[in-house]
């Protein structure tokens, strides 16, 4: 007898921790701080020996130097606040500096928090961020022994219902935990991770009255989480997204509500089995509301399409109607909707001057003006603007050249006729130079001794002085048609 009552109590126990494993979640802690880890270094590739290591000023964890024997660097540019955490009895050496030398730099910056639900596994992306983040209700598992662990904890006290390592099987109890208040690995002045005191209730007969993710308080810890998550929200890919508690950006997805009160391992199983065709397409999350009811949650995997979520949402609902389950309201976050920030953005940039072309055009078309006056305008506005600009070059550059086949060329120079001086300086002949005339430019003495036409000291005839007026007329015809 003695043998048959301790198997029953060991049956109840299995079948207690089964059931319990449907409600009471473990979340694991992800971020991994392992100098050896690649993604960890903005190169994706670990240090080598000699390299020069740069850690962002605002680096605010800790980095695990654990596994890294013999590390010798060339040079190292510590953060304001932050550690370097070394193995027992490890050694970090630092060599002459080199001008060669590789350069690596840490990729993290700033606080690992513990309020951050992309630092938490263990939830469907169905779920909102209140609940992706540790509960009281849920087991925390964090990393091993001989991984570094930096956590900055919440600003108000929260609960959870266990604490264990990944290398252990049993959690602390909470006298061990509250020994970790004084340790390095959790920065906060306030110790403020606790163990809940809710009493456990078979999820059986759990019926959602008071199942809150930190009871009654958690208003300041779902700010916190939204302080954080709000940046990441991104572009609002549906139509009308739904309100979803404890979500901190709107929800493109599908909700199915149930308003009656039920076990939510009766409704997960149902859940389960009426979108078992949609496993690589969607998942799906069932919670106790804030009121007292039950809703399961639908989110796409990728992309949201609007298409999916409402076969998934059909299909469930279809589902919880056959099995006799009230359901109350199924809604989807309707179409979806593409990303037009950047048409929104530069639209007015190039629209407003389209805009006020095309009725200034109808304006001139209105009184009277053809489209080809208008556009004749156009471009006389277009050639005075372009005048204008030239106009305003302050200098300018004119070329002549002197070839052969021209009109242009260097003229001899008054008695030498281009030929060669008889004078020689030094035993080197001199050769005369012409002068470079200029077409355009006319001497006044020149045109003074063309215009002189009667010498009144030399004989004067009748017919000499009309040959030379006959002259005088002809130059001024040559030089008018020039």
């Amino acid at each position: 007898m003695l043998v048959a009552f301790h198997r029953k109590i060991i049956l109840c126990v299995i079948l207690i921790s089964r059931c319990s494993a449907l409600f009471f979640g473990q979340k694991y802690w992800l971020p991994d701080l392992e100098w050896r880890t690649a993604s960890n270094w903005a190169n994706n590739h670990i240090p080598e020996i000699d390299s020069h290591v740069i850690f962002p000023q605002q680096t605010r964890h800790a980095i695990g130097i654990s596994g890294m024997d013999n590390l010798r660097l060339s040079g190292i540019d510590l953060p304001w606040q932050g550690l370097l955490v070394l193995p027992r009895d490890g050694k970090l050496q630092l060599s002459n500096s080199r001008t060669d030398a590789k350069v690596s730099r840490w990729s993290k910056e700033g606080s690992i928090f513990w309020a951050d639900p992309a630092n938490w596994n263990g939830s469907s992306i169905a779920a909102p961020h209140l609940e992706r983040v540790p509960c009281s209700y849920d087991n925390i598992v964090l990393p091993s022994e001989n991984r570094t662990l930096s956590i900055l904890l919440p600003v108000r006290e929260i609960g959870v219902k266990s604490i264990r390592l990944t290398n252990e099987s049993q959690p602390f109890t909470e006298w061990e935990w509250q020994n970790f208040q004084d340790r390095r690995e959790f920065s906060r002045g306030r110790f403020t991770v606790k163990y809940s005191d809710m009493i456990w209730r078979p999820v059986s007969t759990l019926d959602c009255k008071k199942v809150f993710c930190q009871g009654n308080t958690q208003d300041d810890y779902l700010e916190e989480i939204c302080a954080i998550q709000r940046p990441r929200c991104g572009f609002m890919g549906c139509e009308y997204p739904l309100t979803v508690e404890g979500h901190c950006c709107p929800y493109c997805g599908g909700r199915v509500s149930i308003s009656q009160q039920i076990s939510l391992t009766t409704v997960q199983t149902v859940a389960d089995e009426a979108l078992e065709g949609y496993t690589e397409k969607v998942a799906w999350h069932t919670r106790c509301t804030w009121n007292g009811g039950v809703e399961i949650l639908i989110k796409e995997k990728g992309d949201y399409s609007g298409i999916t979520i409402e076969e998934a949402v059909e299909n469930l609902r279809e589902m919880l109607q056959n099995t006799g389950i009230n359901v109350t309201n199924a809604e989807t976050a309707g179409a979806a909707m593409k990303d037009t920030r950047l048409a929104v953005t530069l639209g007015p940039l190039f629209g407003i001057p389209f805009v006020i072309i095309t009725l200034l055009l109808l304006a001139f078309l209105y009184f009277g003006y053809s489209l080809e006056q208008v556009l004749s305008g156009c471009m006389e506005a277009v050639s005075s603007v372009r005048d204008g600009i030239r106009a305003d070059k302050k200098h300018g550059f004119a070329r002549f050249e002197n070839i052969p086949e021209g009109n242009v060329q260097i003229g001899n120079v008054p008695g030498t006729s281009g030929q060669e001086a008889d004078d020689n300086v030094g035993g080197i002949k001199q050769i005369a130079v012409g002068r470079f005339e200029n077409p355009l430019y006319r001497s006044k003495r020149d045109k003074a001794k063309e215009s002189k036409i009667l010498d009144i000291d030399a004989p004067l005839s009748l017919t000499a002085l009309k040959g030379k007026i006959e002259d005088q007329l002809e130059n001024e015809e040559m030089d008018t048609e020039e």
